[in-house]
């Protein structure tokens, strides 16, 4: 790791080199590991070790981006020189006001576990084979993957901001697959003494084998049960599509016309908190913006959204600290979103439904109305009926066609406890997000079509 020292002179050098107007550097280094496994069997481990120093300038309200992932003085000066020229051709931002000024500071939290960083590759693999072998004990086959590593993150600008953190996480995930079923369980922490791989493969084995031979049910509106898994997807989704400033400002946002108006269940509160010791803590933006906590929906009242500064000074408002690296045409992201959890259980949802079927996790989802927050994917590793209180036998997947915002209409029931769910594969650098979700019963749930597994 480069450390504090080295990343803050890098980030003086540069923005003492810059003729601009203001300017921004964002440096990040990171060291990635990776161990994959497939037909149980390892087949590919991996080590990553790179970083990026971006610069932003602007000239007026012409705004120029480049970056480079060579550290030496001449390269940072030839970045910069090139930011300026991308500036200079660049049209004007009507909506730039300025890039953010120093606030009152950001939170110092613990985010860096050394175990969790220096995690050996032989320490993944073992991880790995405890996975494999538990997994061809029940007869099936392994997929998944083990990560870990580390990055650190400094922030400065010419306004005065400088923020710096360095972060860990682990993730692994486990498919067990057989002839005609399949089950999946994953878990990410900043602490690798969490991620416990016996367990998860135990979970993804019993999903399997209870699903195996699975029958065929007819699409239709069925009562539901969203597992962590599946319901994240429904929060992840909500979070592009409808709690970020720039689609509301741009009229794309189920929350456009809505705020201050009940658009979910009542018993649905909605928030971003990147301070929840459950998640992925961390305590600035890629601006270098203290994260603020950000209430999106209240008792199913629709009552705020997350900002950047180019967002922000749209509205004269202040960022919440939301910004992602730039250039950015997206707009502010919430990374840490929370759906508050309930006084239910899994399976006292089970127990109080009559004819319904159980969700492990959905695949391939994509956005088929944004505005509407209509999505489709599919169901997998792990759907059951549920007939009278029971899980009676496993049923091949469906496809769904359902709008998020119908659905969170229509929750009978939230479970207690949330799980985390995020990570991934370990590729593109190491910037952990993730939402923590409970599982829900909801009244009904449109599935509207059928596979052949």
């Amino acid at each position: 790791m480069l450390g504090k020292q080295k990343i803050t002179e890098l980030i003086d050098f540069a923005l003492n080199k810059s003729p601009a107007d203001q300017t921004e550097i964002l440096v990040n280094y990171f060291e990635s590991y990776l161990t994959r496994f497939a037909n149980s069997a390892i087949h590919q481990n991996v080590a990553e070790r790179n970083g990026s120093l971006s610069i932003r300038v602007i000239i007026g309200k012409k705004i120029g981006s480049a970056s480079t992932n060579i550290f030496d003085l001449d390269s940072i000066d030839q970045t910069l020189n090139k930011a300026m020229e991308i500036a200079k051709f660049q049209p004007e931002n009507p909506d730039f006001k300025s890039l953010p000024k120093p606030s009152a500071g950001y939170k110092t939290i613990n985010i860096y576990n050394k175990k969790t960083h220096d995690l050996s590759p032989k320490d993944r693999a073992n991880a790995v084979k405890t996975i494999i072998e538990k997994v061809k004990g029940a007869g099936l086959r392994a997929f998944g993957s083990f990560t870990n590593g580390a990055s650190e993150y400094g922030i400065g600008n010419s306004l005065g901001i400088r923020a710096y953190a360095s972060s860990s996480d682990a993730y692994c995930n486990v498919a067990a697959m057989g002839e005609n079923s399949s089950g999946y369980a994953q878990v990410g922490s900043r602490d690798v003494n969490q991620i416990k791989p016996e367990k998860i493969a135990e979970r993804a084995i019993k999903k399997a084998l209870d699903g195996k031979n699975p029958t065929e049910i007819e699409p239709g509106l069925y009562e539901v049960i969203l597992e962590p898994l599946a319901s994240s997807e429904l929060l992840d989704f909500l979070g592009y599509l409808g709690f970020n400033a720039k689609t509301y400002q741009e009229g794309r946002s189920f929350m456009c016309d809505n705020m201050g108006k009940k658009v979910m269940g009542d018993n649905i509160t909605i928030l971003d908190d990147a301070y929840n010791e459950q998640g992925f803590t961390f305590p600035f933006d890629f601006e270098g913006v203290p994260k603020q906590k950000v209430q999106l929906i209240e008792k199913g009242i629709a009552q705020g959204l997350v900002y950047d500064s180019l967002t922000a000074g749209k509205e004269n408002k202040e960022s919440t600290g939301h910004a992602l690296p730039a250039p950015n045409t997206f707009g502010p992201v919430p990374t840490n979103l929370v759906l508050l959890p309930g006084d239910s259980s899994l399976d006292k949802m089970i127990r109080n439904t009559k004819k319904g079927i159980l969700v492990t996790r959905f695949h391939y989802t994509n956005t088929v109305e944004p505005k509407k927050t209509i999505f489709t994917g599919m169901t997998r590793d792990g759907t059951f009926l549920i007939e009278n209180g029971a899980v009676t036998k496993p049923i091949k997947n469906l496809r769904f066609t359902e709008s998020i915002i119908n659905a969170l209409n229509k929750v009978l029931e939230i479970s207690q406890d949330l799980t985390l769910i995020g990570g991934g594969a370990g590729y593109e650098g190491r910037f952990a997000t993730g939402s923590l979700s409970p599982a829900l019963r909801i009244e009904s749930f449109n599935f509207s079509g059928k596979t052949e597994f």
